[in-house]
């Protein structure tokens, strides 16, 4: 399943905004499995109907609010839009849009649910799969294409690069982080250890000085 992310007019749409934010409290509070549409409807304050015609599916529905966390997050970006930057500022902008995303408390209680439910629901590993992590990595895979026709880096398969970088960035601290035997670290520590990882990734991919 691919579930776009909401158009910019959808974005003023105030049902549509109400809709997603009692989805996603509704999912944080009682999980895939014990979510419904019904429940979504009333915490929203809309009638069945209003819902169903926006989302045709709890799938699709639960797939529009990772979506919408991704793009809040500013993840769902065109690859132009870094153009003006250093290719090290860009990737720490980039890769502090990601931390900031996956280690927020919502993603971080989603990944959860899901981990747990996935054995008895894999539609919902799936859509988690493709709509978080497969549409996060096509934008940077897209930036990574974009650098490499500019010169910036010398990778022969830009996508994979991507992907590895993404890796890269949640690394080691994202295993007690995602257990929930430690918080993530404050802006400065968090700071500190993206340009690290990000020096580190440059001096693998760097283009030679021309």
């Amino acid at each position: 399943m691919r579930i776009e992310a909401p158009r910019t007019a959808d974005s003023h749409d105030p049902k549509l905004q109400k809709i997603l934010a009692a989805a996603k409290e509704v999912f944080l509070e009682h999980g895939y499995a014990a979510a419904s549409m019904d429940l979504v409807a009333r915490r929203a304050k809309a009638s069945k109907t209003t819902v169903y015609t926006r989302f045709p599916s709890k799938e699709a529905l639960f797939a529009a609010t990772i979506v919408t966390e991704c793009e809040r997050h500013g993840m769902l970006f065109r690859a132009e839009d870094f153009d003006h930057l250093p290719l090290d500022e860009a990737l720490l902008r980039i890769g502090g849009r990601f931390l900031d995303l996956v280690w927020s408390p919502e993603a971080l209680r989603t990944h959860r649910i899901v981990m747990g439910e996935a054995a008895r629901f894999p539609e919902v590993a799936r859509v988690f799969y493709d709509t978080g992590f497969v549409q996060t990595g096509e934008a940077v895979a897209r930036f990574f294409v974009r650098a490499k026709e500019r010169g910036l880096i010398a990778v022969d398969d830009p996508a994979f690069t991507a992907r590895q970088f993404l890796v890269t960035l949640k690394g080691f601290p994202d295993c007690g982080i995602s257990l929930g035997l430690c918080e993530p670290p404050p802006a400065a520590e968090r700071d500190a250890y993206l340009r690290k990882v990000i020096g580190e990734f440059l001096r693998g991919v760097a283009a030679p000085p021309a």
